[in-house]
């Protein structure tokens, strides 16, 4: 694989890259690049979350190692999103799901690292760059940055100030060469690639994936449980959260269905998709392309019940090895007691 076409792999569904020329010197000159990207360890994982995963295979397969941050401390400062008591617990939760998904979908995983936050956040020379962003930022500015990403109440806990700051430091001190996300992230890295010059003496790259729609259609949202399935429920509720997902007939805009296809059974299968159909019905239709897939459905040549069928299908598949990894485990327990 020629750089031009890792780079090109590496751009597949995303929505910017800061800055591709820069990235593509980067592959020319470096074997194994590094790319990472943080979750903070707060609700269960939900089949959404194989969107970046996908994205982590492409970095893979381009030549790159990677690295999870399992940014637990983010996770209390962020409102205490997840308690204090429960970060350990949720950040081994986190840890064997990311790792189950990512051998679902082929990801060879070899070259992925895990890093819990607090093993190097709280060291003595991360702490005192912390501190000088402190004494460089606004109050406005960080808040600004991290509006996207953090909830900031009526009257917010200092914690949300210092979770940007943290997350611009974090790439450094994992070495990493490139920062990975969804566009929400976007403030913090550019606030980042302002200011790391100046106090490290190197800037960030950054590639950006755009926000999906859930399956009940906008934003896919924690609090919302219809726009979303758990990595972990049954057979059966995987079908019936797909029958009630949001796909109107001839609509591709908001369409979660769609955008499932689109960023993971087709890079997935690297192949032909089937919908099965009754022959009552016109019989089963193939397609060897996300285009031509939307363009039947946009034109109602494709009944989106047919489609949600095939996509409970498709994701029962992908959960089975996840049901799998946690069969008599107690991490799910202790990460989220009742």
């Amino acid at each position: 694989m020629t750089p031009e076409e890792k780079l090109e792999l590496i751009k597949r569904n995303t929505l910017e890259v800061v800055q591709e020329d820069e990235l593509l010197q980067l592959i020319k000159e470096k074997e194994h690049p590094v790319a990472y990207i943080g979750y903070a360890p707060t609700g269960q994982l939900h089949i959404g979350h194989f969107f970046p995963l996908m994205k982590v295979k492409d970095f893979i397969e381009a030549g790159f190692k990677f690295t999870f941050l399992i940014a637990d401390l983010h996770a209390f400062l962020d409102d205490m999103k997840c308690p204090w008591n429960l970060l350990q617990h949720r950040t081994e939760y986190y840890k064997k799901a990311t790792m189950a998904m990512l051998k679902a979908v082929g990801v060879d995983t070899t070259n992925i690292t895990f890093v819990q936050g607090s093993t190097f956040q709280l060291k003595k020379e991360y702490q005192l760059d912390t501190l000088h962003l402190c004494g460089e930022v606004t109050v406005n500015r960080s808040k600004r940055a991290a509006s996207e990403v953090v909830r900031f109440k009526e009257d917010p806990k200092l914690g949300g100030f210092v979770y940007p700051l943290m997350q611009i430091l974090d790439p450094i001190y994992l070495n990493a060469d490139v920062s990975y996300g969804g566009v929400d992230q976007r403030g913090i890295y550019m606030l980042g690639r302002e200011l790391l010059p100046k106090l490290k003496g190197r800037t960030l790259l950054s590639v950006f994936t755009p926000l999906l729609p859930g399956l009940s259609g906008g934003k896919m949202s924690a609090s919302d449980a219809s726009s979303k399935i758990g990595i972990l429920e049954s057979e059966e509720e995987v079908l019936k959260k797909a029958k009630k997902a949001f796909c109107e007939e001839g609509v591709v805009e908001e369409n979660g269905v769609l955008v499932f296809f689109k960023h993971v059974l087709f890079p997935l299968k690297k192949e032909t998709i089937t919908i099965e159909r009754p022959e009552k019905f016109g019989g089963n239709l193939t397609y060897d392309s996300y285009e031509a897939l939307e363009k039947d459905f946009a034109e109602k040549k494709l009944h989106p019940m047919d489609l949600k069928a095939c996509l409970a299908k498709e994701v029962n598949i992908l959960l089975q090895p996840v049901r799998k990894a946690f069969e008599g485990s107690d991490v799910v327990k202790k990460a989220y007691p009742e």
